[in-house]
């Protein structure tokens, strides 16, 4: 079995992060184990083409508000070199955590790399070399 490798980045604020391409389009991902589902801002939904699929429905973040969120569809994603394709994404207001990883210094981010994407391809991180494998 050929193990891909994706270079990481440790963020000033202490986030994993990698590059990707959604639609062909360059984004900046964190990854996050901790989150459930992996997300796209709604505020880049035409940056990357994305159409909404479904109806609204309310997720559950970290905080204790409520957000509204929507299924993507046609997302095909590219971590480093490697074509994933079609990937799920859930479609959320990601203002506060932009402001907040600005406010902390660090950089916007356009989604998050959930724990559906890891556990589905049994991801592995690897901190000392920065790398995700997969």
């Amino acid at each position: 079995m050929n193990t891909r490798k994706v270079r990481i980045k440790i963020t000033l604020t202490h986030h994993l992060s990698c590059q990707a391409r959604i639609n062909g389009v360059k984004a900046n991902l964190l990854i996050d184990t901790g989150a459930s589902n992996s997300c796209i801002a709604l505020s880049q939904k035409n940056h990357f083409g994305i159409r909404e699929k479904g109806n609204p429905f309310e997720a559950a973040g970290a905080g204790e508000d409520k957000m509204k969120a929507i299924l993507a569809q046609r997302c095909n994603l590219i971590l480093g070199r490697h074509l994933i394709g079609q990937q799920s994404f859930v479609l959320l207001d990601m203002q506060y955590i932009n402001a907040t990883l600005v406010k902390e210094g660090g950089k916007t981010i356009d989604g998050i790399l959930g724990n559906d994407f890891l556990r589905n391809h049994r991801v592995i991180i690897d901190y000392r070399e920065k790398k995700m494998m997969f």
